[in-house]
């Protein structure tokens, strides 16, 4: 192989790491921050009909376990203990 042809493959190689890198972002930053109820409905969505309910469930509760873990969801719990007043906690303090 000559020089020109080298330089035009490694080109190649780059240009294809660079499209996979900037499409696996977006597709984790599409999950990330959802709740674990709006992560289900969007996994029911995308599993495909023919699978049974069951195994459905099965898949989903596996997924989201791993999302969890890794910090791209938030529980439904979570964003509800976020919302409440911390004020109270100070009252009791003094």
């Amino acid at each position: 192989m000559s020089k020109k042809s080298l330089i035009l493959l490694l080109l190649l190689i780059v240009v294809i790491a660079a499209v996979s890198k900037k499409s696996r972002s977006r597709q984790s930053s599409e999950w990330h921050g959802l709740t674990e109820s709006e992560a289900r409905s969007k996994l029911d969505a995308k599993l495909p009909g023919k699978i049974p309910a069951e195994k459905r469930s099965a898949i989903s509760d596996k997924v989201v376990g791993k999302m969890r873990e890794r910090g791209v969801i938030v529980d439904d719990a979570g964003e509800a203990a976020d919302q409440t007043d911390p004020v109270g906690d100070d009252a009791t303090a003094s």
